[in-house]
């Protein structure tokens, strides 16, 4: 009897620890803001751990609906990074709305405003394109795009 009680633990546990959670995630980060002043302009590399780097059920949000989001809290020259975007749920790989925020120190060492990216508005002079790939060891997200300043991003995120 005790062999059969360990075996359906055994069974149970399998599932959750295989799942791969979407909270406290080793992260990569790679910028590239052009176009900008020079005060923001530049590559921007760090690696660290995100606060939250996945899909979020609409049960589970704070908003009631769901989504893919991305907390990068910052490391090195990065400040913070914040992502989020509803398109990118279930199996889908491509967003043209979503919300961005980037935070970097400059190579001064000052600290630029954010760069700011919001193609859900509908503001004109904001256009984009994110990327999702998912694999079993993490997902990239690659976004691409410009903002009503006419500044642009190339950012790349891998949670690990």
């Amino acid at each position: 009897m005790r062999t059969g009680i360990v075996l359906v633990l055994l069974l149970c546990a399998a599932p959750l620890a295989a799942a791969q959670t979407i909270y406290q995630r080793p992260t990569s980060v790679k910028i590239l803001i052009g176009g900008a002043a020079r005060d923001r302009a530049g590559e921007y590399n760090a690696t660290g751990t995100s606060s939250l780097c996945g899909e979020v059920a609409k049960e589970a949000s704070l908003t009631g609906e769901g989504g893919f989001i991305v907390e990068f809290p910052g490391a090195d020259k990065i400040t913070s990074i914040a992502f989020g975007s509803t398109q990118l749920i279930g199996t889908v790989t491509t967003a043209n709305k979503f919300r961005l925020s980037v935070g970097v120190i400059n190579a001064q060492g000052g600290r630029p405003p954010l760069f700011v990216l919001n193609t859900d508005t509908g503001q004109k002079g904001n256009s984009a394109l994110a990327t999702l790939t998912r694999a079993k060891t993490g997902v990239t997200l690659q976004v691409k795009g410009e903002n009503e300043m006419r500044e642009t991003i190339t950012l790349i995120i891998t949670c690990s």
